[in-house]
């Protein structure tokens, strides 16, 4: 791996990022409903925190790569532990979730008037998806109108899987950031089955 950072190194921990501010999003639901129990630092004795600063200076220049699968497996073990440990006495929480996701998405909106391709693109530079090499998504149809893809691997579940989590309310929250951040878009998303997503627009 090369020594020296990328357009592609910052685009991913940006991504890496926005998963972790999803994150803290739900602990703060949580922490304001007053059912949060010291989850925050639960999870932060448990895996840690993102460095803060410029990720020049904290990235291991020797190993890119392997440092930054490392901060999405951080990222991906935090969230699937902390929605799992809030709901486990409580599954109604989610709906809460549900409407703080939902307003992140809003506060990183995608724009007005948008094509699908142009709605589809921010999606994918925004949301996280593993390493640029695990290549999740596929586009299967695509028209000026409408645009279809498909999760083509499952890159999710095993983390949610190692807390005996269930890795449906990952995708319920994440289905929820998206229609957040196209909600002023012009561009309808949805489900039209398992892991198989729709981008139609509304004009």
């Amino acid at each position: 791996m090369s020594a020296f950072l990328g357009p592609i190194h910052i685009w991913l921990y940006n991504k890496i990022k926005f998963q972790e501010e999803m994150t803290d999003a739900i602990l703060q639901a949580a922490e304001e409903k007053g059912y949060a129990d010291g989850i925050r630092e639960k999870a932060k004795n448990r895996y840690g925190m993102l460095p803060s600063g410029n990720l020049e200076d904290s990235i291991e220049t020797s190993n890119i790569h392997g440092w930054l699968q490392e901060r999405v497996s951080q990222v991906e073990n935090r969230l699937a532990y902390v929605v799992t440990i809030l709901l486990k006495d409580n599954p109604d929480h989610l709906n809460e979730f549900l409407e703080a996701v939902y307003a992140l998405g809003e506060k990183h909106s995608a724009g007005r008037n948008l094509t699908v391709r142009e709605a589809y693109d921010y999606l994918e530079n925004t949301l996280l998806n593993g390493m640029p090499c695990d290549r999740v998504n596929a586009l299967t149809e695509e028209s000026e109108k409408k645009l279809i893809f498909r999760q083509t691997t499952e890159i999710h579940a095993d983390y949610w899987n190692l807390i005996q989590g269930d890795v449906n309310h990952y995708y319920l929250l994440r289905h929820s950031l998206m229609k957040g951040m196209l909600s002023e878009s012009g561009v309808e998303f949805t489900v039209n089955e398992n892991q198989v997503y729709e981008l139609r627009s509304c004009s």
